[in-house]
């Protein structure tokens, strides 16, 4: 009786659902490694690009600034060059001026009913002092000391007026009993400066064609220093 009850509760206990786990065989363990080491090399290769994306970037920077900087050499020399021509251009705007004026002037027979006989151009160096004066007009007895500028503004008028005369006094002394007037010369005119040379009793001069136009207005009387 009790074996074949012994046999009877074996036959009738629960079989578990637990099964123990096979060990890893070499191929599963070498495929894991494998698969590991791909792992790897494929982040090895992002950082491989990532790094050449980073030197890309760094010659594409370096060849901006290169570029950068030749350009602004460039435009550095041709700020030069064009300094340097529109210094001389300013030179030749300035000698014409004055050739113009001179040429115009030897053909003015008076001017303010002083006849004129000579027109010249002086420059002296006296006792420390130093002028040079583009044009001066001779009459029989007055002098005029002309000032030529391509644009004239209040600053040539006043310099015209309070330096450039007085020292024509004091460099030709031998001048010393010839009343001395100014006049002043441009192509073009500040409007305050054209008000001022007159009020300074300075003749204003500009082109009309090849001739004088005097811009002084009707009864005008010149300085006489």
């Amino acid at each position: 009786m009790i074996s074949e009850e012994n046999d009877q509760n074996e036959a009738n206990e629960p079989v578990s659902g637990y099964s123990q786990q096979q060990p890893s065989t070499f191929d599963q363990v070498w495929q894991m490694f494998l698969e590991t080491d791909n792992k790897f090399k494929e982040t090895d290769n992002m950082f491989k690009e990532t790094d050449n994306k980073f030197k890309e970037t760094g010659e594409y920077i370096e060849k901006t600034i290169q570029s950068l900087n030749r350009q602004y050499k460039e435009t550095r020399l041709s700020l030069q060059r064009l300094s340097k021509i529109a210094s001389g251009l300013g030179i030749n705007i300035g000698d014409a001026s004055e050739e113009h004026f001179r040429n115009a002037l030897n053909h003015l027979p008076q001017l303010g009913g002083i006849t004129i006989e000579k027109v010249d151009s002086l420059r002296r160096r006296y006792k420390g002092l130093e002028g040079q004066f583009d044009i001066v007009l001779f009459g029989q007895e007055e002098i005029i000391v002309v000032e030529v500028k391509h644009k004239v503004h209040p600053n040539d008028v006043i310099r015209l007026h309070d330096k450039n005369i007085p020292v024509f006094k004091q460099l030709y002394p031998e001048y010393a009993h010839r009343p001395v007037m100014g006049a002043i010369a441009g192509m073009a005119f500040n409007d305050t400066a054209k008000v001022l040379a007159v009020e300074k009793g300075l003749f204003v001069l500009t082109p009309a064609g090849q001739k004088i136009k005097v811009l002084n207005p009707e009864g005008f009387e010149p300085k006489r220093f």
